[in-house]
């Protein structure tokens, strides 16, 4: 891999901007079915309406004034987790005081658990209350939930990866994920998401039906490998049935067989990644397949959030749709994270004079 500097920051802009607004297009249509959002659409009075639709009365797991086009915890634990990055990297190149990864990592969680934690799923905002209090580590603090916390935010972990040429470091994945949940199933999909980044970052998505099928291949593969590892068994649990699916109907993939695989792409992390998977197979990936992710149904901001980091993170900021950039929540903020987070990279990499300015 050769990349100019300008490419790795723009790519982590498109990481940043992608993440946040696939989460918010689908903060106001989460866990209705495809019916009930296909009304909703129908209803609106303009395209300009559907670049952000007000949340208002449809979301139950959000505040009744949440702001039309603001982000939930896909993207507030991301942006988390790019800034530990970037403060973990600063430490390895000014000579300060050094903290591990994993700590800066749990560390941001907390400042982030004591700004805001609205719409954040359960089992996060109790292991991450139980570590704030001081009454356990990232070690022991995880629930049992096999929810879609962890899947969700690991888009900048696998681009940090990738980008600095590293191997990836199991410990940390999984420390990550025992932070907030403890369960086997969980921590297999948070490695399987990890390795399918780095490999769709490596050889693009997949478009012709050979590729599409070298992917699923990789895939399964990966699923077995960690199914074993982790000890998963249960039929529903298993990702690899799945993919296993989804290779028998190749040439026939369509909303149809995407929601009976992916049991309608709910929390469940299985079906989530199940979800993410055949959005990514089913035609090739452009915002459009962002923009799919809404008329799906089940956990709509987490699966467009992933599509849109993944997207981002490989074709950068041109990638994400400018009309949704420019009124996005908190943009400029979502900007200087990714942002900052390209040039430690860069800077990491010594492709940049550390105070150099790029854009």
């Amino acid at each position: 891999m050769s990349l100019e500097s300008y490419e790795i920051i723009d790519r982590a802009i498109g990481l940043a901007y992608g993440t946040a607004i696939g989460d918010a297009m689908g903060i106001p249509f989460e866990n209705l079915t495809p019916e009930q959002i296909a009304e909703i659409q129908m209803s609106l009075k303009s395209k300009n309406d559907l670049l952000f639709v007000n949340t208002a009365g449809r979301n139950p797991y959000t505040p009744k004034e949440w702001q039309t086009g603001r982000w939930g915890d896909a993207t507030q634990l991301s942006l988390a987790i790019m800034n530990a990055i970037t403060k973990h990297i600063c430490d390895d190149d000014d000579g300060s005081e050094k903290f591990s990864l994993i700590d800066r990592i749990v560390d941001e969680h907390v400042k982030e658990w004591w700004d805001c934690t609205d719409g954040w799923g359960n089992g996060t905002k109790s292991a991450i209350e139980r570590i704030a209090q001081g009454c356990y580590s990232y070690c022991n603090s995880g629930g049992s939930s096999s929810g879609n916390g962890v899947i969700m935010k690991l888009t900048p972990v696998a681009f940090f990866f990738h980008i600095c040429n590293l191997n990836i470091n199991d410990e940390l994945v999984e420390c990550i994920c025992r932070m907030t949940h403890m369960s086997s199933v969980t921590i297999a999909t948070a490695f399987i998401y990890v390795y399918l980044c780095i490999f769709i970052f490596e050889h693009d998505f997949p478009s012709s039906i050979a590729e599409k099928k070298a992917f699923l291949k990789y895939i399964h593969e990966l699923s077995v490998k960690y199914e074993v590892k982790y000890h998963v068994v249960t039929e529903k649990d298993l990702l690899s049935l799945r993919i296993q699916r989804y290779m028998e109907k190749i040439d026939e993939i369509n909303d149809e067989v995407l929601l009976d695989v992916s049991h309608g792409g709910t929390f469940f992390c299985v079906d989530t990644l199940s979800m993410v998977i055949g959005l990514i197979i089913e035609k090739r990936v452009t915002f459009e397949r962002v923009e799919k992710a809404l008329e799906m149904g089940g956990d709509t901001n987490i699966v467009a959030a992933m599509i849109g980091a993944i997207l981002g993170a490989k074709h950068g900021e041109e990638a994400i749709d400018h009309r949704r950039v420019d009124i996005v929540f908190r943009t400029d903020y979502v900007r200087q994270v990714g942002e900052e987070f390209g040039k430690a990279l860069v800077q990491h990499l010594s492709l940049l004079p550390i105070g150099s300015e790029v854009l």
